[in-house]
Order: C-alpha cells, then sequence, then structure tokens
C-alpha cells in the first residue's frame, strides 16, 4: 500500500500545482475567462474516453502496468508541454496529456486500493483521498510560491523532476499488478458496453455527478480566477490559501474515518456547503473562513462517495472498468461546468455559480445517503 500511496502523493502533488499553476498563469497572458474555461475543459473530456479504455485493458492486463507506462510518461509530458506552451493551442495539448495522466491514475488507483487491502478497501480508499488532499496541499503551496518568487517556467521545471519521481515506486508495483490480473474478466469490447449495470450502480452514477457540479469548476478555475481578480490576492497568497484547504480537507478526512454515515451528517455537511456556498462572493475579510469552511466540507463527506463507490463494485470481477462506467456522468459533467463557468461568471458574476454548486452538494449527499441506507 505504500507504493501505491507513494504515487498518489506524487501524481497529486504534481496535478495540485498544476492546477493552480495553468489557470493562474493564462490570466498572466490576458487570456480572459471563457477561453480560460475552454481550454480546462478539454482534461475531463479526454479523462473520460481514455480512463475507460485503460480500465478494461487493466483488468485484463494488470493495474500496475498503467502506473508505469502511462501515468509516469503522460505526467513527465505534461509538464514538458507547458514548459514551452507559447500559445493556446499549446495549453489545450497539454490539458490533452494532462487528461491521459489523470485517466491513468484514477483508472487503477482503486483497483489497486482495492486488491491490496480488499478486507478493509472503503477505508483505505477514503485514507487516500486524505493523501490524496495532503499532496495537492503541498503542490498548491509549492506552485504559488515558486511563482511568486521565482517565476512561471522554473516552477514548471521543478513539477517535471516531481514528475519523474513518479517512476521509482511504479516500477515496484510492476509484479504486483501484474499478479491481480483477473483470468476471468470480459473481453475488452465488452467492458467497453454500459449494459447490464443495475439502478443503483447509476444511482451513484448520478450522485457522483452532482459532486463533480459541485467542486470541480470551483477548484480548478471559479476560485483561482475570483483570488487573483476580485480579491486581489498575490500568487502565493492564492497558493497557502489552497495548501490550507487542503490541509483542513486531509485532516477532516482522517478525524471522521470512523464515523457514521447518518442523516445528521448529511445534514450538518449539506448546511455548511450551501451556507459558504451562498455568502462566499460578498464575504469580502471574511473569505477565507468560508472558503476553509468549504474544506471541512470536502474531507467531511468524501466517505460518502467512497463507500458509494466500494458499495456498487464489491462483487464486480472487472473493477476498473465498472468504476470508469460509474464516472462517466461525473466527467461529462465536469466538462460542461468548467466549459460554460468562465463564460457564466463573466457575464453574470461568480455569486449565482457559486450558490449553485452549493445546491449541488446537498442533491450529492442526500443521493449518496440513500444508497447507503439500502444496505
Amino acid at each position: 500500500m505504500r507504493r501505491v500511496m507513494a504515487i498518489s502523493f506524487l501524481n497529486n502533488f504534481v496535478s495540485g500545482a498544476l492546477t493552480l499553476l495553468i489557470p493562474l498563469l493564462l490570466l498572466d497572458n490576458d487570456v480572459d475567462l471563457a477561453q480560460i474555461g475552454l481550454v480546462l475543459s478539454v482534461l475531463p473530456l479526454v479523462f473520460l474516453v481514455v480512463r475507460l479504455l485503460l480500465a478494461a485493458f487493466a483488468d485484463r492486463v494488470g493495474w500496475s502496468h498503467i502506473f508505469l507506462l502511462v501515468n509516469w510518461p503522460a505526467n513527465v509530458f505534461s509538464t514538458l508541454i507547458y514548459y514551452f506552451a507559447a500559445s493556446l493551442p499549446g495549453f489545450l495539448a497539454g490539458k490533452v496529456m494532462e487528461g491521459f495522466r489523470d485517466a491513468s491514475y484514477w483508472a487503477v488507483n482503486r483497483t489497486a486500493i482495492f486488491n491490496l487491502a480488499a478486507n478493509h478497501r472503503e477505508r483505505e480508499a477514503t485514507k487516500n483521498n486524505a493523501i490524496i488532499w495532503l499532496a495537492t496541499a503541498v503542490g498548491s503551496a509549492a506552485a504559488g510560491l515558486g511563482i511568486a518568487y521565482f517565476g512561471f517556467s522554473p516552477t514548471i521545471l521543478f513539477l517535471m523532476v516531481a514528475s519523474l519521481a513518479i517512476g521509482i515506486p511504479a516500477s515496484m508495483l510492476w509484479k504486483a499488478g501484474r499478479n491481480s490480473r483477473n483470468p476471468e474478466t470480459q473481453p475488452v469490447l465488452s467492458l467497453l458496453s454500459p449494459r447490464g449495470k443495475g439502478r443503483t450502480f447509476w444511482w451513484v452514477s448520478i450522485a457522483l455527478m452532482f459532486n463533480g457540479l459541485a467542486t470541480y469548476p470551483l477548484m480548478t478555475l471559479l476560485l483561482p480566477a475570483f483570488m487573483d481578480q476580485q480579491m486581489g490576492y498575490s500568487y502565493s497568497t492564492i497558493g497557502l490559501l489552497f495548501m490550507f484547504y487542503n490541509v483542513i480537507a486531509s485532516v477532516t478526512t482522517f478525524v471522521t474515518l470512523k464515523a457514521p454515515l447518518t442523516v445528521r451528517r448529511a445534514v450538518i455537511q449539506s448546511t455548511i456547503a450551501l451556507v459558504s456556498s451562498v455568502f462566499l462572493a460578498a464575504s469580502g475579510m471574511l473569505f477565507p473562513a468560508f472558503f476553509f469552511a468549504l474544506a471541512f466540507v470536502r474531507g467531511f463527506s468524501v466517505a460518502f462517495f467512497e463507500y458509494d463507490v466500494a458499495k456498487v463494485v464489491k462483487n464486480s470481477k472487472n473493477v476498473s472498468a465498472d468504476i470508469g462506467w460509474l464516472h462517466v456522468p461525473m466527467r461529462l459533467s465536469e466538462f460542461l461546468s468548467v466549459l460554460m463557468a468562465g463564460y457564466l461568471a463573466q457575464t453574470i458574476g461568480y455569486a449565482p455559480v457559486f450558490a449553485a454548486t452549493g445546491v449541488f452538494f446537498v442533491v450529492f449527499s442526500f443521493m449518496s445517503l440513500r444508497v447507503l441506507g439500502n444496505e
């Protein structure tokens, strides 16, 4: 498990840094929000297609092959492309490669955890999210401070070095993944069909979609742009705020790991998310407080997400492919939401868009609770 966690940390350190760095770099180049949204929307669309393909192959050949042969090179090449990018097509190419990177990681990450920790898979998957947020926190701080003190290009170069380091734990997992191949799995083309999934499967899939609508456009575009354009924060301040956001989410995940998933918990997280989202745009000096309240909600709610996923793939013989299909509506919603978020923020303002994310989170919470209550 430690090698999987090492890959998780390094992968999401780079991902967290680039999530913050790229929109700030585009803003620095006087690219408007609508165009930035177009660039960022490429990633979830590529992710959607590539993840399904890689997940199907992973169930046939073993999950560690994807870590070493796709995720590692995609990390390196995405940073390399960004280092030389000088126009929107260059950044679009970088997002395509990032799509391969994220797809290759998430196509097999939960499969690896479920394989290596079969008896407590839900808790380990939830714990892995805490590792992801810690890595994202460090990556956010590195991006903000790196840009402020050294500039964009040296910071990207540093991320390239971190990407190269992923090859070490990935190579050490090669044999474990090879031994996990399932001889009873269906042919690859059969795994690419969504037929045969039950009602609960698609209910969970729609719940995850609302989670994506609540978080993805906020974290990838709206909040970095809002902090830069509306709040006037420096790059280092933005990086540190995102660092604390992810630390709070991670610590909350660890602290509440054993807490029951009840109606009371769903009401608490929904209330905090909705109030924070509604008042975020006009919060002024209180902005960090509302921002960190959303971080608490993120960590407090992740168990709903992971326990739902674990429930519907518990007896699956094709875990990677089934998890891939489970996330299809979520990835489509991420593509459309980030594509529209920049345009909407530019035309009607940030406040209605922020409020909408709070509503989406409430829907996610109670849809997830219904699935868990049907056991």
